[in-house]
């Protein structure tokens, strides 16, 4: 397993960028400890995770994309975001953060299980808080006007 776990908005994790091989990913994040297959009810698009318990990631891979990873999870403490250990934060500093790196374009949504999600639609990337704190970072790729995945460079 790599150590380097940077969040990075719309680019990728770590080393890793959006749009890599499987076999990319399993070079960096070694094999995953489990691959679930997931499938849309409301069309045939499907996508595989790969999920590394030990580690706390979980990665996407969009099959009629060539599975490439466009997705990934993270609920791992030692995660950093924009140099700072974001898991350490609590909601209003991470908006700060996200405001002071570019990124405005924000909602808070109350979830009836408790759960207060902070979304960042122009980074693309879910803060899931709980009682606890911080539970969990979801980002993924960026998309353009007609839903199709942008590929970092």
């Amino acid at each position: 397993m790599n150590s380097n776990i940077e969040i990075k908005p719309l680019v990728g994790f770590g080393d890793i960028k959006f749009g890599a091989s499987k076999q990319e990913v399993e070079d960096y994040f070694g094999k995953p400890q489990e691959v679930e297959m997931l499938e849309n009810e409301d069309d045939s698009s499907k996508t595989e995770t790969w999920n590394y318990w030990d580690e706390g990631h979980t990665v996407y891979f969009e099959k009629e994309e060539g599975d490439v990873c466009f997705n990934f999870e993270t609920d791992n403490e030692e995660a950093t975001l924009f140099g700072k250990k974001v898991f350490e934060m609590d909601i209003n500093e991470v908006l700060a953060l996200m405001n002071e790196n570019g990124y405005e374009d924000s909602e808070i949504d109350d979830e009836e299980e408790g759960e207060r999600i902070l979304s960042f639609y122009d980074a693309m990337i879910d803060f899931v808080f709980d009682e606890n704190g911080l539970g969990l970072v979801s980002w993924s790729a960026g998309v353009d006007e007609d839903d199709r995945l942008i590929w970092p460079e």
